[in-house]
């Protein structure tokens, strides 16, 4: 189970604003599920038929408080895997159910001053089902030419867009699950999204899901594949500038960046290695960098830097009062890289 925030400005062919109306999301999905023959019936946490003109009434009266330049809405996608799907028969009902539980779980997930708590009646939200994908030109398929960008993608592949308001019920807090970590922990709510489904249908993913190959373990293969791709071409950068001995493979960084979660730490590491390919420092300890966010030099590496120290110490002190004629042993001008460049 995958459950992630949509960034309006980002989102592709669906891209929006949220700082206004919700009307032009709700005829993106309206369009999205008429072209897969199915009529554009929503729901929320009391209804399972909710028209698009009551949604959007509910979305964009539901604004008091907020100033012009910030969000009225947030929308939400809740994509089960086809293994997960299988377990329920991909049945409508049932994901209806499990919706209405993981946006439960999404009010609870705020932290509010003096210990309040909200519950599931205290949102103004509606979803939709939706029972096809199509291929993007990023997807793992396309690039390797067994499928073709705009096609449907093979297997059930139902998932549900929600159109949550940024304020609460009463129109006196507001709700943002993009914001301070502290206030609403995004990560925590995905992981207990995908908890839920396991318990509320009996599913075990490490017993029924088979390893697959890496990328189609990714947490959203469409957006997570451009990912990847981006990874190698830097990589490809960075082996064009150091020795051969040095040169990493694409694959295995790729294979960190899916394990790390592509977070803001594999990234920073990553343009840290690229900047020393780039002064031609040796970035042998690249793999670890990118894998730990730390770099610690093997023993004997940490006995010659120790030892380097002790020299510069030294040279230092017995030269205090001379001017200084030669720079510091092993060091570029204007830096000390032995001792900014590894973490003792």
């Amino acid at each position: 189970m995958y459950a992630k925030l949509i960034n309006p400005k980002t989102h592709g062919k669906a891209a929006y604003t949220n700082t206004g109306s919700c009307a032009q999301t709700l005829n993106y999905l309206q369009h999205e599920a008429v072209g897969e023959g199915q009529e554009a019936v929503f729901f929320d946490g009391d209804s399972d038929e909710l028209s698009a003109a009551q949604l959007l009434h509910s979305i964009d009266t539901n604004v008091k408080g907020l100033r012009a330049t910030e969000a009225k809405f947030y929308s939400l996608v809740l994509s089960p895997s086809e293994q997960e799907l299988a377990h329920i028969g991909s049945d409508a009902g049932k994901l209806r159910d499990y919706t209405r539980e993981v946006m439960r779980q999404y009010a609870q997930n705020f932290t509010l001053p003096g210990g309040r708590q909200l519950g599931g009646q205290d949102l103004v939200w509606g979803a939709v089902l939706h029972q096809d994908r199509t291929h993007r030109g990023t997807d793992p398929e396309v690039v390797a030419g067994t499928a073709k960008a705009g096609t449907k993608r093979a297997g059930l592949q139902a998932h549900v867009h929600i159109i949550v308001s940024a304020r609460d019920r009463q129109q006196q807090i507001t709700l943002n699950p993009g914001g301070r970590r502290q206030r609403f922990d995004l990560m925590r709510w995905q992981a207990v999204a995908g908890r839920q489904f396991e318990r509320q249908f009996g599913y075990g993913a490490q017993a029924n899901e088979k390893l697959r190959p890496r990328a189609t373990q990714l947490r959203d293969p469409a957006r997570d594949a451009g990912r990847l791709a981006k990874i190698a071409e830097r990589v490809a950068g960075i082996n064009l500038l150091v020795p051969r001995e040095q040169r990493l493979t694409p694959e295995r960084v790729q294979d960190i960046a899916v394990a790390r979660g592509f977070d803001k730490t594999f990234y920073r590491m990553l343009s840290r290695v690229e900047e020393r390919a780039r002064d031609g420092r040796p970035i042998d300890n690249a793999l670890q960098l990118l894998s730990t966010g730390r770099e610690q030099a093997p023993a004997p590496q940490r006995q010659a830097v120790t030892a380097l120290h002790a020299v510069q110490h030294l040279v230092r002190s017995t030269q205090a009062d001379q001017p200084e004629r030669t720079e510091h042993v092993a060091e570029k001008p204007g830096r000390r890289s032995a001792e900014l460049d590894i973490e003792m």
